[in-house]
This record gives C-alpha cells, structure tokens and sequence, in this order.
C-alpha cells in the first residue's frame, strides 16, 4: 500500500506546473490554501468516520479521492480549475491522514507491541520515503524528455488510484473502540482530552510549529531551486530523490535516534534544524544553499515517527483517529493564512527573505514550548516514569 501510493511523480513539480501557469507566489499559496481549508472543514468529521467505520474504509476512500484529485490538478491551467481540483485532492488528504497512523497503532496493540509503534512507523514512512526518490527522478526525466511538467502529476493519478486497491489485503485490527451515541458527543470527548491533557496539548502544537517551517518550505522548494538557483528539471528532480532517501534512512532509524536524544533532545534538534536551515537559505546566495533540504528532510523524517508516537501512547484507541483529526485541523487552520502571509512576503520582498520571516516566528514559539515539554518530562520523570510517553492515559 506505501510503496503504490507514495510513487508520487508530481513532488517536485507540482508547484512548477501552478507557478508557470499563473506566474505569482502569491496565487500559488492562495491555490494551495484551497486545499488547506478544505481541511479545516473535513478532516473532524473524517476521523470521526474513522473511529465509527474502521481505518480501512476512510483509507481506500481518501486514497481514491486523493488521485482524482492530483490527476484534475495535472489537467488545470486555470486559477479556479486548480482551486477546485485541490479541494478534491484535500478531501482525499483527509480521510488518509485520519486513517492510516491510527490503523498502524491499533494494529500494534492488538499484537501486543504498542512500544514499536516508532520503529514500524519509521519503516513504513522510509518506504514511502524510498518510493519518493524514485518517483521523483523518474519524474525528472519524463519532463525533461517531454518538456510537459503535468504529465507528472497524471501518470502518478493512475498509479495512486491503483495503489487503492491494496487497501482490500489489509486487515481491520481488532481492538475495542467505543463510539459515542453520537459524533458530537465523540468529538466532545476527543476535545476534552486534548485541553485537559498538557501534554498532549504542547506535543500538538510543537509538532504544528514544525509542519508548519517544513511545509511552507515544500511549497516554495522547486521554485527557490529552478528559478532562484537556475537548476533544470533533471537537477530537481535528481536532488528531489536525494532528499527523499536522506528523509527515508532519517525516519527508519527514528526510534533509534530518539532512543539516543530522548524526549527533549529530539524535540530540541528538530526545531533548531529547522530554523537554522531558513538562516542559511537566506545568508547563501548560491546553488551551495541546497544542501540545507537535507536538514530539513531530516526534520521530516523525524517528526511524524516520533512526535505521532509520544501522542499515540497518551490516546486511548476510541479517539485515536480523532484527536489526529483534531491536530490535523489545528494545523490547517494555521497553515492557510501562515502559507498565503508568506507568499504576500515573497511577492513583495523576494522568496528568501520571506522565509527568514518565518524563521524568526518559528523560532521563539518553538522555544517556548520546548521549555513547558520539559517541564513535562521532569515532572513524569519525579513520578517514576521515563518521560510523558509513558503517563497512564
């Protein structure tokens, strides 16, 4: 399942495709926040579908929807045409995200090994990671021989709708979830767990501060790199794939890596990577600057294995894909007016000097909440346990 829906050709080009069409940051971050609005709307209510119906269901659901929507994405030119078909593409984007590290995790207990869940889950992403890097140099290829950028995002559709089916091999894990008499009261409760839980809270919005550098970052990638460093569709590509691996060897060695730093330490090296790599793209004024995506490729590989983790040990399973749905949605709040401010930067000021205003934003949140998160693992650690990841739920 991975392996067929991350062959994702459109990565590196998607953006290339939107920016040559409309030819303005701006409107590219205000296409994209189509799809992040979409989100706020749709991902609650689809992981309440999750925890009524089973991940399976919301899986195959959104992996459909997903490849619609990419494959109308390859067929847009128009500003609304792309509005539309990203709306498509995030209605799918929900239901996958409320399904699939749920369906991991439960799968997990019902064998016994919650504890893994890093590890399993550092496999599964650095398989998608893998798939990635070849999809991206193959996707660096086709349009170099062919010179059509949407082909990318077309052929990926097929491969994405097909990759679906494999949902129909996968096994429903069977452990206990109790379901409210009605989504209100299961939402009510899923909110109730995150406000009253400060853990839970500050590994939510720590883990936000992070998605939100990487993914205005991911936005912006390929225009920073063929119209500021002036490297053809093959270089993209080919560094595109180089990212990939770098963030799939990160991700399958997460748990050990978080064994080694711990709960703060992984937390702290996430964040100053990230703000450091924003400096340097702004200070580098060369094609040398592109090594700092592999810094932030670390990040990426890092974030979701270990962050998702922490806040799967504190959910029970009745609310699982909830409480994601709920972080999910903070975060698209966010990123919708984050990603458009950042593109209305760009347009003004230049693209590296937007992101260094991100950089400094980031970076003194992203402090603050380190602080509490040790506050957090001392407290635990007085108590006898290791750190908030193993608090009784």
């Amino acid at each position: 399942f991975r392996a067929l829906t991350s062959f994702s050709l459109w990565i590196p080009f998607w953006t290339l495709w939107v920016y040559k069409n409309l030819e303005s940051l701006f409107l590219l971050t205000a296409v994209d926040a189509a799809f992040w609005a979409t989100m706020v709307l749709v991902q609650v209510p689809a992981g309440l579908l999750g925890d009524k119906y089973g991940r399976k269901v919301v899986l195959f659901v959104g992996e459909a929807l997903f490849a619609v929507g990419v494959l109308t994405f390859g067929l847009s030119t128009e500003f609304w045409e792309y509005f539309v078909s990203n709306i498509i593409w995030a209605l799918g984007a929900c239901f996958i995200v409320s399904g699939d590290t749920p369906f991991v995790y439960d799968t997990l207990l019902e064998l016994d090994r919650g504890r893994d869940f890093t590890k399993v889950m550092g496999t599964a992403n650095a398989v998608m990671f893998m798939m990635n890097a070849v999809a991206c140099v193959t996707g660096g290829i086709i349009v170099t021989a062919t010179g059509r950028v949407e082909l990318t995002l077309i052929i990926a559709s097929l491969i994405g709708l097909t990759g679906s089916f494999t949902i129909a091999f996968l096994r429903e894990p069977k452990v206990p979830r109790t379901f409210m008499k009605s989504y209100r009261q299961q939402l009510g409760t899923g909110v109730k767990q995150v406000v009253k839980s400060r853990a839970i809270m500050i590994l939510i919005l720590f883990q936000i501060v992070l998605q939100l550098g990487t993914y205005v970052m991911a936005v912006f990638r390929s225009v920073y790199m063929n119209d500021v460093l002036d490297l053809d569709y093959l270089e993209v590509g080919l560094f595109f794939g180089a990212f990939a691996i770098v963030g799939g060897i990160v991700t399958l060695r997460a748990s050990r890596i978080e064994a080694v730093l711990k709960e703060k330490g992984s937390l702290l090296f996430m964040l100053v990577a990230l703000v450091s790599s924003f400096a340097v793209v702004f200070l580098v004024r060369s094609p040398a600057a592109v090594l700092t995506q592999f810094l932030i490729y670390t990040v990426v590989g890092l974030q979701s294995p270990v962050i998702n983790g922490y806040i799967h040990r504190l959910v029970d399973s009745s609310h699982r894909s909830t409480i994601i749905a709920i972080a999910s949605m903070l975060f698209t709040l966010l990123v919708v007016i984050v990603e458009v401010t950042t593109g209305w930067i760009a347009s003004l000021w230049g693209l590296e000097e937007s992101l260094l205003v991100l950089a400094c934003c980031v970076a003194p949140i992203g402090a603050v909440l380190l602080v509490l998160w040790g506050r957090e693992v001392d407290k635990f650690s007085r108590s006898g346990a290791t750190g908030p990841s193993d608090a009784p739920r």
